[in-house]
Parts: structure tokens; sequence; C-alpha cells
């Protein structure tokens, strides 16, 4: 009989065997790695549970009513009422119970976005493809009652997750340029826009080209606000429909809050 020999790789000296983001510990190395991004607004590097998670954070990154973005920020105790802000406190906490009982206790949103009209807003991501059982629903409605108490506004924002999908597309894309993208578009420019498309729509390419910019650096100028584009529509190119945006970011405003809502 033949036996295969299998091999292992060995984890580099002092790599981590986790990352943490706020309560919780993410992207075990030995099972589901994070989804790593960067977004300022959440002052750094994020992990994601899962690449809609990853998505959504670079959405709330981008949207212009999102003051700040906390992944992760805290778990809450369903029975106890008590928030907990970091794996330690959680640990601790388990220490004062008789019995864990983690799974019907404990419920840890994706995200709590603070908003420019000072909403707090406790943010549950899923993809509808993959339904939850009603136990874990009665616990984040336990969880739901807890956080407006306290002042919270709770939310699903509910999104099937495809990596071609345009929203995904774009959010990589406009996050990227977010980060890498150090030029300024220069008062010269403004006016070769403005002058060349006036009230009409016209395409990314043509007002790259009016620019004077490369059709690789076009996506800066739905970013910043001198064109406006439906990034849910279609992948960011060279055809995307534009129209002048004077400065206002609402095109970028995707993601919905509208309260208190399973």
């Amino acid at each position: 009989m033949f036996t295969q020999a299998t091999t292992h790789k060995r984890k580099p000296r002092g790599f981590p065997s986790s990352v943490e983001q706020g309560s919780r510990i993410l992207g075990q190395t030995g099972g589901r790695p994070a989804q790593m991004y960067l977004c300022e607004k959440a002052r750094g590097i994020c992990p994601a549970e899962s690449p809609l998670e990853k998505t959504i954070g670079q959405l709330a990154g981008l949207d212009p009513y999102v003051l700040s973005n906390a992944p992760q920020p805290f778990t809450i105790d369903v029975v106890s009422g008590e928030l907990l802000h970091t794996p330690e406190e959680r640990k601790l906490h388990r220490m004062t119970r008789d019995r864990s009982d983690a799974r019907q206790r404990e419920y840890t949103p994706d995200f709590c976005f603070n908003l420019i009209d000072g909403r707090r807003i406790v943010v549950e991501v899923k993809d509808p493809r993959f339904p939850c059982k009603e136990e874990y629903w009665r616990k984040v409605e336990k969880a739901k009652e807890l956080f407006r108490a306290r002042g919270y506004h709770f939310q699903v924002i509910s999104m099937v997750y495809a990596p071609s999908a345009p929203l995904v597309h774009n959010a990589d894309l406009l996050a990227a340029f977010q980060r890498n993208f150090k030029k300024t578009i220069t008062q010269s420019q403004l006016s070769a826009i403005e002058t060349g498309l006036g009230d009409a729509v016209s395409s990314l390419g043509h007002v790259a080209q009016l620019a004077g910019l490369s059709l690789r650096e076009a996506p800066a100028l739905v970013l910043h606000g001198v064109v406006a584009a439906d990034i849910s529509i279609a992948p960011l190119g060279a055809s995307t429909p534009v129209w002048l945006a004077h400065g206002d970011l609402e095109h970028l405003a995707v993601l919905e809050f509208i309260g208190d809502t399973k």
C-alpha cells in the first residue's frame, strides 16, 4: 500500500497566531484568514472576518456621512447587558459566570459607525444567501434592545457578495486611490473639465483627457468629487457615465442608514 507523505509548513518565527480587532480575535492562522484592508476612518489597517465585511468597511471609509468606523467594536452580554471592549475584558467577564455560554450570551457586531449627524449605528453584515438560525436572531434582538438603551441605533446591512460585483470592484479601486493617489487636481485641470463638460453627461475617459490625466488616474476624479458616477451599476472605466459634482461626495454614499431595522 502506498502512503502519501504529508509536509507541514512551519510558521515563521515571530509570526502571530491571530490578529485582534476591537473585542474579537480574528484571522487564526490555522483556520480562516482575516481579510485585511486600510481604512483611515478606522485609524489604520483593519482585519475583517469575510470579504463582504471588508467591502462594507471600505464603503464606510468612502461614505461622506460616516465620520469614523470601529470594526468589531465591542461584545455585549445579552443577559447581563455588560459591554466588553477588549478580549481581556471578555475573558475576565466569562470567569465571573457559572457557565461561559458564549454562543447564547455574547454578541459582537461587525461595525459601529459614527455618523456626521451624531448617530451611532451598530451594524451587522449579512449575505442573504447564508441565513442564520432563528436562535441567533433572537440573541441579536436582545442585543439590539440593549444597544438602543445605550443610545445606539442598530442596522443589518444585507448584500450578496461576488468578487466581480461593481460595488466590490469599485470599493477596492477607490480605497486604493484614497491610500495611494497623492497628486493635487489643479485649478487649471478643474477649469478644463468644467468648460469641456458643462451640464452634460460624459464619459470618465473623456473627462480624464480634458484634465490631462491617464485613464489609470481617472478614478481619482470620482473619489475627490470632481465628477460624480453611480459606482453601484458597473466597474469604473473609460465608458463610465459621469457629470460635474462640484466637490459633492453624495455619489459615494451607497450605504443606507435608516435607523433600527432587522
